[in-house]
């Protein structure tokens, strides 16, 4: 998090590490979205508005899609985390390499019934062709032309969240800056050039996605990346992680696309033209797109959640819910804020009728007041997720995105029509906040202002607060002190004389040749997050920065036949050290080392 130190913003390990995946997941979101946004106007400028809303009420369907490519990724990357944060590089590896492979199977099934079924596909998501006829060829031929991009949009959510975990922020940006201008060249192509139609529109579409794969399949051209597709230690134990962890994914994900067919439905009920229709998918191309926000900040969260949750830490964990807390509340203000004051010019770029414009500024603003509200309750299942807390997130998850939207939708459906449909997200979210924070208030006898009574931590977790130390370690003369109060934590645990000052040199040693040697990214100063605690029957200590790699154990391996006293602490403490592990992941370092009590 953010300290303020002699006037200046001095950034942590944590807000280091967080921060730039936080960025890199929100701009990988949004880059698809934006791609779907520039679908819709171009559809909708050069196509016209039947054609544009036929594409809209296909939302639901992308959602299916994306429905079991989420529950794998999502369900593989928390199992993973959680090895990371334990050192277990092999087993994570195997995790990864049952997600690629459940990855495959899902996209080649969701090809085949977009291809056998498509009027199936249609009614699930709620729309009716004998109502709405003049949208049914539409909807096909978009199909037709999306189908083929079906196994890039998979993968694509499969793999990343493993690239990024592996310091491959950038090629994600990099492979998300592809698909947008590819998607924004291959509409203006088909509209400008080949006369495609909606087809052309589908094709395009894809046609990005597989580039956007393309670019994301380089990371396995990389020597030194953390995960591989390997059979060692792959074991089909692992899908029974992978499903439990996942579920919670699938539970949150189909009580979204049930929103959108209820909604879709009430709307189709209400709405007295199809202008209602492009308003409310107006809308909801904005929301998706804004949507973004928590999702990648939550999307992070759950992965390091997940990392710290696995580790036992506490304080990090902590932390970590509270920085993420803190980042997501300042950016969406800010831009809800200026949604709400440019909301008729954003309605004017996708269309000029009068009637559509005063409906959609009037959807925007709603969806501009929810959207902190919005990004808060993402960022709270998300955490929910990383911490295993099924129950809760069910409960939370169906209320805020299925129960209570329906119900505001359908009750001020009816009273005020499609205005009513399209002020129900922030009405529901405004009732949703209201009743959980009534709940903690009576459930904690207090105000819940902070964030950590938000997050229903098991008792006990992470031990007793005496078997727990955290520090941060700037300085040689910091990693002194902290050795010695390592000896007076080692003795209070019942560890002899001899092993205490081990652990205490290993401390001065380790964060000494960190503050001393470490190279820091960009403009940071080298800090060290220190831990030390003791849970079953062992004492640990993990250091964490966030300086360029450094794996002590291949540097061991390839000096430690050299005569030379060049680095002699990095070799007594592999030496003597009883389990070292050595972990890099969101760019930071993260050192190991445990002794028997």
């Amino acid at each position: 998090m953010f300290m303020l130190q002699g006037g200046k913003f001095k950034k942590d390990v944590i807000s280091s590490m967080f921060l730039p995946a936080a960025v890199t997941m929100i701009f990988t979101q949004m880059t698809g979205v934006v791609a779907n946004i520039i679908d819709g106007i171009i559809t909708s400028r050069f196509l016209g508005e039947d054609a544009y809303s036929a594409v809209s009420l296909l939302g639901p369907m992308v959602n299916i899609i994306l429905l079991l490519a989420g529950f794998i990724s999502i369900g593989g990357q928390i199992v993973c985390a959680q090895k990371v944060g334990k050192g277990e590089r092999d087993e994570a590896s195997a995790i990864f390499t049952f997600s690629v492979l459940f990855g495959i199977v899902i996209a080649l099934l969701f090809v085949l019934l977009s291809v056998v079924s498509p009027e199936m596909m249609f009614r699930i998501c709620g729309v009716s062709l004998d109502e709405r006829p003049e949208l049914y060829e539409h909807m096909l031929r978009y199909l037709n032309g999306y189908v083929i991009g079906i196994p890039a949009v998979v993968m694509v959510q499969v793999l990343s969240p493993f690239v990024v975990m592996d310091n491959g922020k950038r090629l994600v940006t990099a492979a998300s800056v592809v698909l947008c201008a590819a998607d924004i060249a291959g509409d203006l192509a088909n509209v400008l050039v080949f006369n495609g139609g909606i087809y052309g529109m589908g094709v395009a579409t894809s046609a990005a996605m597989w580039l956007q794969l393309a670019a994301i399949m380089i990371y396995f051209a990389g020597r030194s990346r953390y995960f591989r597709v390997t059979m060692r230690a792959f074991s089909f134990s692992h899908l029974k992680d992978i499903v439990k962890d996942g579920s919670l994914t699938f539970v949150k994900r189909l009580a979204t696309i049930l929103r959108d067919i209820a909604t879709n439905r009430i709307n189709l009920f209400v709405a007295v033209s199809t202008a209602a229709i492009a308003a409310r998918g107006m809308q909801s191309d904005l929301n998706t797109l804004l949507f973004c926000i928590g999702m990648g900040i939550g999307r992070t969260l759950l992965t390091m959640a997940s990392m710290y949750y696995g580790a036992s830490d506490r304080k990090g964990l902590e932390r970590v819910f509270a920085y993420s807390l803190r980042l997501s509340m300042v950016i969406t203000a800010a831009v809800g804020v200026l949604l709400f004051v440019f909301a008729p010019f954003i309605s004017k770029i996708y269309t000029d009728d009068p009637e559509v414009i005063e409906l959609s500024v009037f959807s925007i603003r709603c969806m501009a007041i929810g959207l902190p509200m919005d990004s808060f309750t993402e960022i709270l299942q998300d955490y929910l997720q990383g911490i295993q807390n099924r129950r809760l997130m069910n409960i939370l998850c169906f209320s805020e995105r299925f129960f209570i939207p329906v119900a505001m939708a359908f009750v001020l459906g009816m009273i005020f029509g499609s205005k009513g449909i399209m002020a129900s997200l922030a009405v529901g979210k405004v009732l949703l906040i209201l009743t959980l924070a009534g709940f903690l208030w009576i459930r904690n006898k207090a105000v819940p202002i902070h964030a950590k009574d938000y997050m229903f931590l098991p008792d006990g977790f992470g031990g007793r607060e005496d078997d727990n130390f955290t520090s941060e370690i700037q300085t040689m003369e910091d990693a002194v002190k902290e050795s010695r109060k390592t000896v007076a934590f080692c003795r209070s645990h019942g560890v002899d004389d001899r092993r205490a000052k081990l652990m205490a040199l290993f401390v001065e040693e380790m964060a000494g040749n960190i503050v001393t040697h470490g190279k820091p990214r960009g403009r940071n100063k080298v800090c060290v997050d220190f831990r030390l605690y003791a849970n079953q029957g062992k004492i640990g200590l993990s250091l964490r920065d966030y300086c360029e790699a450094f794996d002590l154990m291949k540097y061991y391996e390839i000096n430690k036949e050299n005569d030379s006293e060049d680095n002699i602490g990095i070799r007594m403490v592999m030496g003597l050290a009883e389990d070292i592990r050595y972990i890099n992941t969101f760019n930071s370092n993260c050192l190991l080392i445990a002794m028997s009590l």
